[in-house]
C-alpha cells in the first residue's frame, strides 16, 4: 500500500513538472498600467528565444532612467536573470533557464545585470495549445458578386453607347434634311426673283 501511495505521488508530481515546463515555450503577456507587451518564447538550441514588443513605454521613463530592461524568473532557482534591453518597444534576447515569470524594469544602464525596483509591466508565458480540434477555419471569399456588378456595369455602359450612337445618326439625318429645304427654298426664290426681273424688262417694251 505504501508502494501504490508512493508511485501515485511520482505520477502526479512528473505530470506537475511536465506541464510546467511545457509553459515555457509560448505566447507572452506583460501588462502594468498604460503599458502592454506581447511576445513569444521558443526553445531552441538549447536555450529559449524570447522575443516582442511593447506598447505604451515613455522614453525617458524619469530623469537618468531612460533604460528599460525584460527580465526572466528561473524556475529551479528562483533567480531573476536579464534577457534583453527593451529598444524603442522591441525585445529579442536568450535565457538559458527554464522561467515561470517575466518583468521589465526601468534603468539608467541597458547592460545592468541586477533587476532595479522601478517595475513597468509583469507577466509569463502561456503555452501554445496545439489542438487541432480548435482551430477556425478560413472563410472562403468569392467573387460573384463583382463580377455580377462589373457586368451590369459593361451592359449599362454598351447601352449608353447604342443609344448615344442612334440618337448622333438621327440628329444628323435631321440636320441634312433642314439644310436640303433651306437649299431648295432658296433655289425657289432666287428663280422666282429672275423670273420677275424678266416679266418687267418685258413689259416696259
Amino acid at each position: 500500500m505504501g508502494h501504490m501511495k508512493k508511485l501515485l505521488a511520482l505520477v502526479a508530481l512528473s505530470f506537475i513538472f511536465a506541464s510546467t515546463a511545457s509553459a515555457h515555450e509560448g505566447s507572452i503577456d506583460l501588462t502594468g498600467g498604460n503599458v502592454s507587451c506581447k511576445g513569444v518564447s521558443i526553445y531552441q538550441d538549447g536555450t529559449y528565444r524570447v522575443s516582442g514588443r511593447c506598447d505604451g513605454l515613455v522614453y525617458p521613463y524619469e530623469t537618468l532612467y531612460n533604460k528599460y530592461v525584460l527580465w526572466g524568473k528561473t524556475s529551479t532557482r528562483g533567480e531573476v536573470t536579464r534577457i534583453a534591453e527593451v529598444d524603442r518597444g522591441y525585445f529579442s534576447g536568450n535565457i538559458s533557464d527554464e522561467f515561470d515569470a517575466m518583468y521589465i524594469t526601468a534603468e539608467k544602464d541597458g547592460l545592468v545585470r541586477k533587476m532595479g525596483d522601478k517595475q513597468i509591466v509583469s507577466g509569463s508565458v502561456a503555452a501554445f495549445s496545439f489542438d487541432k480540434s480548435k482551430s477556425t477555419a478560413v472563410p472562403v471569399t468569392t467573387t460573384t458578386a463583382t463580377t455580377t456588378k462589373a457586368t451590369t456595369t459593361s451592359t449599362a455602359a454598351t447601352t449608353v453607347a447604342a443609344t448615344t450612337g442612334t440618337a448622333g445618326a438621327v440628329i444628323g439625318k435631321i440636320v441634312s434634311s433642314l439644310l436640303v429645304v433651306i437649299l431648295v427654298i432658296v433655289g425657289l426664290a432666287i428663280g422666282a426673283s429672275l423670273l420677275f426681273r424678266s416679266r418687267g424688262s418685258v413689259s416696259s417694251h
